[in-house]
């Protein structure tokens, strides 16, 4: 199984600037295996894949957030807006939120 590749954007919120739009890439290869497939399980619970996604709230504070998931069969790209309504895709975004912030990066 190839591992996934995930790329997260945040949009929007109190102090949006435009150099945190850049999107910051999670290769799950490179993480804990226990990290990799705890990913994995939470895209699956969140049926990333095949679930509909609610409209995105309008508002000027309103952080949204982009994301693309590719498991090496397939990819599909979402954004999602908060307040986020789904408690499984709430936690997928934590989760990919956490692992940025490990890496370096800003969300």
């Amino acid at each position: 199984m190839k591992p996934m590749r995930i790329a997260l954007s945040v949009d929007g919120g109190l102090a949006s600037l435009p150099g945190l739009r850049r999107p910051q890439v999670i290769d799950a290869g490179r993480l804990p295996p226990a990290r990799a497939a705890r990913l994995r399980a939470l895209v699956d619970e969140a049926r990333f894949f095949s679930a509909s996604v609610p409209p995105t709230p309008r508002g000027a504070d309103l952080r949204s957030y982009t994301l693309e998931i590719d498991d090496g069969g397939q990819c599909r790209t979402v954004t999602i807006g908060e307040p986020i309504a789904d408690a499984a895709l709430r936690a997928l975004v934590a989760e990919i939120r956490a692992c940025v912030k490990e890496q370096g990066g800003h969300t």
